[in-house]
């Protein structure tokens, strides 16, 4: 098998190694548990406080279709996790917020994330991350 045809298989297995990693997470663990892609929401809801974000952003940039990511929101929202509001310029439009209890949830997440992160990129150096990101982008256009 050559490297390309090897690619999906490898990539396949990373994410799912990274998924069953951050399913033994003590965050995910009893009543209420997240999925790898919840986390990741909160997480990116988080980090764009700052900012309006809509459903359209996570489509966008979590790559996933609108019935996935409605669905991803509706659960969180039942969890109390995020709001989705009106906003004045389009009243069709509504922006996602985090409710102060996902960002104290966030915060105790946040010790496991970076763990995680770490555990993932230990002794990669600055010039593989330079290459890695060169082909990532590439691979990305690539399907564009």
């Amino acid at each position: 098998m050559d490297n390309q045809s090897k690619f999906c298989i490898e990539l396949k297995a990373l994410v799912n190694s990274i998924c069953r990693k951050m399913a033994q997470q003590p965050f995910t663990k009893g009543r209420d548990s997240f999925t790898s892609i919840q986390i990741w929401i909160i997480h990116y809801l988080y980090d764009n406080q700052d900012r309006d974000v809509f459903q359209r952003d996570l489509e966008t940039d979590f790559n996933v279709r609108r019935s996935t990511v409605s669905g991803i929101l509706q659960n969180l929202e039942k969890k109390g996790l995020v709001q989705r509001q009106s906003v004045a310029q389009d009243a069709r439009l509504k922006k996602i917020t985090l409710t102060q209890e996902a960002k104290n949830l966030y915060n105790e997440m946040l010790i496991d994330i970076i763990s995680m992160e770490q555990l993932m990129t230990e002794n990669v150096t600055e010039e593989e991350w330079i290459v890695f990101y060169q082909v990532l982008e590439k691979i990305k256009g690539n399907l564009e």
